[in-house]
């Protein structure tokens, strides 16, 4: 999951949606099909979050329905519904078994999935070790306040970005004597710092907030409550009450961070609303009086909500932020709280604006002083300009970068060239001088210690906890960390060696057993890593072949990703521990030694740890998961269902427009 897959998947949506609400109004095969089809592309596209949030907000969709059935005593219609969608669920979930299965399976090992550890008494309660899923703390990191929920209409209510283009005439600008427009943090909301706001559009809210009054039925009920739950979730640990509901007791949403990121699912409704709204608007038996009126209602509303803000905003809002206490200078944070105050008044004037043109637009159309046409070109080319104007100031033409522009982010420091000159690449590398386990920049060029990933295997996780963060070299050694970049008297990066690296595999000829998961991590800091491994008392039954005196060689002759060739030669039965992370023993990692498998012992809490006979041997580790080649043939059997299901449906669709023209039927949505 990443950014790029949130946005394929909220592109593959509406599909979803529409398959939805076709198929509870009673258009089975028809809606089945798409619903099917839309989860398939949902879940290939790979952003287990989104399709989660969109579920939560079907899966009310669908309570608001079924009491419709139910009040109207239709069960027979909810029972069909139902299984469709049912039905419709398992083939786009079986479509992409591969990835579901695989990612459920890891899920499981990470700090999303259960502890390892037993939490004990001095045992920091927001750690991942020792919860469920998330610790509440980390996953509600990037909260909305109140005020970022302004942002969704009113794009500077909280001053848009941390990172800010802001004009040389603004106050900033001349207490710095820039001639030019400047960067700065002008973001003083909730979250810990963002590139922008979840803005909606104000036209398309506003004509969202008009659709909860033209729109009718069980529809018009979902898309409200599909807003309101998703805002609610997005206040996270700022709506605190509601979301520990859902955080301890609604299943997976503990395995999910950053509750912010649930408006890009109410980007989806929102201007869907708005659409059907002015669809429920043109029709040609418009209510004059009704419709003037709520317009009246809708205008003063906001106008008065505008004005509010304007006049009396600037009176009970803080403008400072928390990083501002970084800056420490008083006349630049006064310089910035003068620069957000003006962009917010300037903010809030033009969305009034904004909502004032459209509303008369509507006005005039409604009065037949406009026709259909133009007045939807109109409001169109209101809307279109107000979100252009607003997206350029994120992502425009100037934001392009060539692949060699690009590439130039990636150019080797010295540092990182002194490094590679090493004629052996299979060692691991601890860059200090960058945030070693939120930045992936080290990776590029070398195998790390650290990295970055938002969902770690959580034996991993606890070694950073316990050991790594806090610059255990036993732990670094063991892990074959050949090189440190650091920062020396000059802050200058530079590179330091360290000859204690134990490399790709050694021998020990000491292994002491302890029973305990806990006992296992602790025992670390207590060992020589380099002659004694820790080794679970659950392995006991393996370990053969300790020897009290090493001897012999090992050595690492290839590397890839998925297979890993030793060579080893010893005159006696030895111990050898590989500096390989342990992926449990039925998660796919297979281990030959001369073409005959041999059970993988966990040693060292995280590594793993074969018994070798005497001898020359050839020592293989493989990646060979059975679920991955079921999950492959799962996934083409319910994607070709789907395909033949909709390639039936198009072809019965065909058939019947050409018997009988089609229609356009306005209740379908």
């Amino acid at each position: 999951a990443g950014h790029n897959t949130k946005l394929a998947t909220i592109m593959a949506s509406p599909i979803v949606i529409l398959g939805f609400i076709l198929t509870m109004r009673k258009r089975y095969l028809i809606g089945g099909s798409i619903f099917a089809f839309g989860m398939g592309i949902n879940l290939l596209n790979n952003h287990p979050q989104m399709t989660y949030y969109l579920g939560l907000v079907l899966g009310i969709w669908y309570l608001i329905y079924a009491f419709s059935d139910i009040k109207s005593r239709d069960f027979i219609s909810l029972g069909k519904s139902s299984l469709v969608l049912l039905i419709g669920l398992v083939l786009g979930i079986g479509s992409s078994a591969t990835k579901l299965m695989l990612t459920y399976e890891y899920g499981k090992d990470t700090m999303r999935g259960k502890p390892i550890l037993e939490k004990t008494v001095d045992s920091k309660t927001n750690s991942s070790s020792h919860t469920d899923g998330l610790a509440w703390d980390y996953a509600m990191q990037w909260s909305n306040g109140s005020g970022d929920l302004l942002s969704s209409f009113v794009p500077y209510a909280m001053g848009g970005g941390s990172s800010e283009w802001i004009s040389k005439d603004s106050n900033l600008a001349k207490l710095t004597g820039s001639r030019k427009e400047i960067q700065a943090p002008m973001y003083f909301g909730s979250l810990p710092f963002t590139s922008g706001p979840y803005y909606f559009g104000n036209l398309v809210f506003v004509l969202f907030i008009l659709s909860i009054f033209f729109t009718k039925g069980v529809l018009r009920y979902g898309l409200i409550t599909a807003v309101i739950f998703t805002f609610l979730i997005s206040l996270g640990k700022n709506f605190e009450f509601f979301n520990r509901l859902l955080f301890d007791y609604m299943p997976m949403f503990n395995k999910f961070r950053t509750p912010n990121s649930v408006l890009s699912v109410t980007g989806i409704f929102i201007p869907l609303g708005a659409a059907l709204g002015l669809a429920a608007l043109f029709k040609s038996d418009v209510d004059k009086a009704k419709y003037l009126k709520i317009l009246r209602n809708v205008g003063i509303a906001f106008v008065s909500f505008y004005l509010i803000m304007y006049i009396l905003g600037p009176s009970f809002m803080d403008f400072r932020s928390a990083g501002d206490a970084r800056i420490g200078q008083p006349q630049i944070i006064d310089a910035l709280v003068e620069d957000r105050m003006a962009m917010y008044k300037t903010s809030v004037l033009s969305s009034l604006l904004i909502t004032v043109a459209g509303l008369g637009v509507i006005y005039l159309f409604v009065n037949q002083k406009m026709g259909k046409v133009i007045a939807l070109a109109v409001l169109g080319i209101i809307a279109v300009f107000d979100l252009v104007h607003i997206d350029t100031k994120y992502l425009s033409y100037s934001s392009f970068e060539t692949a060699k522009d690009y590439d130039k982010i990636f150019l080797p420091r010295n540092v990182d060239t002194q490094i590679l000159a090493d004629k052996d690449p299979n060692f691991r590398v601890y860059d200090e001088t960058r945030d070693p386990f939120n930045s992936a920049m080290t990776s590029y060029w070398h195998k790390t210690v650290g990295g970055y990933h938002a969902a770690k295997l959580q034996r991993y996780q606890d070694m950073i906890d316990y050991y790594i963060s806090k610059g255990n070299f036993k732990v670094f050694n063991m892990l074959n960390t050949k090189y440190f970049i650091t920062k020396n008297a000059s802050n200058e990066d530079v590179v330091q060696i360290n000859p204690a690296a134990l490399g790709n595999a050694w021998f020990v000829n000491q292994v002491l057993f302890v029973d305990t998961n806990n006992a296992e991590i602790d025992s670390i800091a207590n060992i020589d890593p380099a002659g004694q491994a820790v080794v679970k008392s659950d392995f006991k039954n393996i370990v053969k072949n300790v020897n009290n005196t090493k001897n012999g060689d090992i050595s690492l002759k290839e590397y890839g990703p998925n297979r890993l060739v030793y060579n080893c030669n010893t005159a006696s039965d030895q111990f050898a521990v590989f500096s390989e992370i342990w992926y449990g023993d039925d998660k796919g990692w297979k281990a030959y030694i001369d073409g005959t498998e041999v059970p993988i012992v966990r040693a060292n809490y995280i590594l793993r740890a074969l018994d070798i006979p005497s001898g020359e041997h050839e020592i293989v580790f493989e990646f060979k998961p059975e679920k991955f080649f079921l999950g492959e043939k799962l996934s083409l059997i319910f994607s070709t269902l789907i395909l033949l299901l909709l390639a039936f449906v198009i072809f019965a669709e065909i058939r019947k427009a050409i018997k009988k023209p089609l229609s356009i039927d306005e209740s379908i949505l």
